[in-house]
C-alpha cells in the first residue's frame, strides 16, 4: 500500500454511511437514499363490552346475527338449472323457426326444469326460464298449428272456387 494513502477504516457493510442511525434488524442505510421506514403501529383490538348477565365472554369477531354463517361456511351459490335453461332456448328456437318438434322439447324441458327447482330447495335457480320455455313452446305449438289448420282452409277454399279437385 502507498504510503501516501490513508488507511481505511474496516466498516460493518461497505457503502454504509457512517453515523446514521441504524435500525436492529435492517441493514443499514446507504449514500443518497434514506433510511428504511420503521412497521407502523396498529390500534389495538377493540373491547367488547361484556354484559355480566351473558355469563360469558362474547365472540371474538362481530357477530352478524340471524343465523348467518361465518365468512367460511358460507353455503354454495345455487346455480342455474340446466333443463330450464335448455328449455328457454328451445322455445325461443321454436318461436323463431316455427318447428313443432322443438317446441315439444322446450315444453318438456320446461316441466323437467320446473320439478328440478322445486326439488332442490334453493340450491338450483331458473324457475323463471322453465316458465319462458313452457310458455313458448306452448305459443309455438298454437301458431303452428293456426297456420296449418288456415293452410287446410285456404285449399278447401281455392278448390270449392273451381269446381272441384284437379285430376
Amino acid at each position: 500500500m502507498p504510503a501516501d494513502m490513508p488507511a481505511q477504516q474496516p466498516s460493518s457493510h461497505l457503502g454504509a454511511v457512517s453515523g446514521a442511525a441504524e435500525t436492529p434488524g435492517y441493514p443499514p442505510s446507504y449514500a443518497g437514499y434514506p433510511a428504511y421506514p420503521s412497521y407502523p403501529s396498529y390500534p389495538a383490538y377493540p373491547v367488547y363490552p361484556t354484559d355480566p348477565s351473558l355469563g360469558a365472554a362474547p365472540y371474538p369477531y362481530p357477530y352478524a346475527g340471524g343465523g348467518y354463517y361465518p365468512w367460511m361456511f358460507w353455503p354454495p351459490a345455487p346455480r342455474l338449472g340446466t333443463w330450464a335453461l335448455t328449455s328457454m332456448i328451445c322455445g325461443a328456437v321454436s318461436i323463431v323457426t316455427l318447428q313443432w318438434v322443438v317446441a315439444l322439447l322446450a315444453v318438456v324441458f320446461g316441466f323437467v326444469g320446473l320439478s328440478e327447482v322445486k326439488k332442490s330447495a334453493g340450491q338450483v335457480e331458473g324457475r323463471g326460464f322453465a316458465i319462458a320455455g313452457v310458455v313458448m313452446g306452448f305459443v309455438s305449438i298454437a301458431i303452428s298449428l293456426a297456420i296449418v289448420v288456415l293452410y287446410i282452409l285456404y285449399l278447401v277454399v281455392l278448390f270449392s272456387a273451381l269446381g272441384g279437385y284437379p285430376g
